[in-house]
């Protein structure tokens, strides 16, 4: 007799205890002597022979250490920041995951320059990362390097199209506003817009 469990499993989640379940397919024992999942899908249990498998079923492409990620920022914290992921690989996401940054780009000599504005990115913002690590389950992104940033963004103040004019300054072609950001080496609309035709 089998039992499925539908809620979505994904890779790193507890499954089970090994007081309770053997693991089975697409599981793994963890050090903490828990039955954990390795791949997206839902929790099938033998209760006969109390072995517990992960069903994998048509899962969504999922991010790997050093996939190149696109996507938008939606939430800003004092040292992070939350990315809905739109592109992995320049190939478009469904599946609505989400990675996190940190906030702080540079060294303590560049964020005494900008006074520590953190004004480095802002809610809506198109950013490039790659994959540095999965732990507990969680896309974990740097945007450190120089193609890594804000690939484009809209103007904060009236919404209006922005174009770069230094290093690390967008303008905005509508009120004529000055913002910092941590911009990509190829900065722009077309850049986006490439990435946006390519993932089709």
């Amino acid at each position: 007799m089998s039992k499925e469990d539908k809620q979505p499993m994904l890779p790193g989640e507890h499954v089970a205890s090994i007081e309770e379940f053997e693991g089975g397919k697409n599981t793994y024992l963890a050090s903490d002597g828990t039955i954990r999942s390795t791949a997206v899908g839902t929790k099938v249990y033998d209760l006969k022979r109390r072995i517990v498998k992960i069903d994998q079923k048509n899962s969504p492409m999922l991010p790997k250490i050093g996939d190149i990620i696109v996507g938008y920022v939606e939430m800003m914290f004092s040292s992070m920041v939350s990315i809905k992921v739109m592109y992995i690989n320049e190939k478009k996401s469904e599946a609505g995951f989400s990675a996190i940054a940190s906030a702080r780009i540079g060294s303590r000599a560049d964020m005494e320059r900008r006074g520590d504005r953190r004004a480095t990115f802002h809610n809506g913002d198109i950013v490039r990362g790659r994959v540095i690590s999965l732990l507990n389950s969680t896309i974990h992104l740097t945007l450190a390097e120089k193609e890594f940033g804000v690939l484009y963004a809209l103007c904060f103040m009236c919404g209006g199209d922005t174009v770069r004019t230094k290093e690390s300054i967008i303008k905005c072609v509508e009120c004529g506003a000055f913002e910092d950001r941590k911009l990509t080496h190829d900065y722009g609309k077309e850049t986006f817009r490439l990435i946006h035709k390519a993932g089709k």
